[in-house]
């Protein structure tokens, strides 16, 4: 059975390196997060926002997104819009036996995370190697092409012209402080003040650079928290208290708003889906 090293939103198994084809009309419950892996995202299409502390873009060209291990970061999309990509992560230890080649590629990353955009020509050059890497079965070679990838990218990264946007600090320090403060009430105007800024500024850029209204991303995290709570054995009394949904009727009615089932049968299926994987 594989390890699962990675549970950020519902969860996904993998050991070493994972590369999934993604393709769907909504995001997945995602926030602004961090994580101890590297991660290499190839958009292929979509209508996307994407956010990183120091930088964000949004719009419909192909990109690649770049990610070291704690690395904040958020990508969401628009449902309008068919969103594809290729999605691939690995861990230190899987790439830096390779060779001393490693810690000069680290550099493709940037400080921050970075996105560059891709020409036509070099978005479907990196879709092959990505696939290549999810097909290859020897461990080894998937490290050479992960390698091979970075040094391919390091090359027109350099020479990227396409401007990005400057995420507004504020921005940034409210995402931090829901994700620590989800459980509790939170209202747009105090934490308006909070950061120094008017409420409608708040909103409306909160908007602007996550895709998400304020109210929409608290959500995310609680439901986000109660997935994990509802897994470890908790009740739905407890959950819904943990996770500051208030009450169990609380906790229904948002399962039933953003998944259009109780947690009850969401839990059900995914132990129906973990069952399968474990028998594979």
């Amino acid at each position: 059975m594989k390890n699962k090293l990675y549970d950020h939103g519902y969860g996904i198994k993998w050991d070493g390196v994972y590369v999934e084809q993604r393709e769907r009309y909504h995001s997945s419950v995602a926030d602004f997060h961090e994580h101890d892996f590297y991660e290499i995202n190839l958009i292929l299409s979509g209508n996307v926002k994407i956010l990183l502390t120091n930088q964000s873009e949004d719009g419909t060209s192909c990109k690649i997104v770049l990610t070291k291990p704690n690395t904040t970061h958020f990508i969401s999309c628009n449902p309008d819009t068919l969103y594809s990509s290729l999605y691939l992560v690995f861990t230190d230890d899987f790439i830096t036996s390779c060779n001393p080649e490693w810690m000069q590629l680290l550099a493709t990353f940037g400080k921050t995370g970075k996105i560059i955009t891709l020409s036509d020509e070099q978005k479907k050059y990196c879709k092959q190697i990505i696939t290549k890497i999810k097909e290859e079965k020897n461990s080894f070679r998937k490290k050479i092409l992960i390698m091979y990838l970075l040094s391919y990218t390091n090359e027109f990264s350099a020479s990227d012209k396409s401007e990005s946007n400057v995420t507004p600090n504020y921005i940034i320090k409210a995402l931090h402080y829901i994700n620590e403060h989800f459980p509790e009430k939170i209202v747009a105007s105090d934490l308006a003040r909070r950061l120094f800024v008017c409420r409608t500024t708040l909103m409306t850029d909160f908007k602007k650079y996550t895709g998400s209204t304020l109210n929409n991303y608290i959500i995310h995290c609680r439901l986000k928290k109660a997935i994990q709570l509802l897994r470890s054995g908790k009740t739905e009394h407890e959950t819904a208290e943990k996770c500051g949904l208030g009450d169990v009727s609380g906790l229904i009615r948002c399962f039933k708003r953003s998944f259009g089932m109780t947690p009850k049968q969401y839990m059900n299926q995914e132990n129906s889906k973990s069952l399968i994987e474990d028998n594979t």
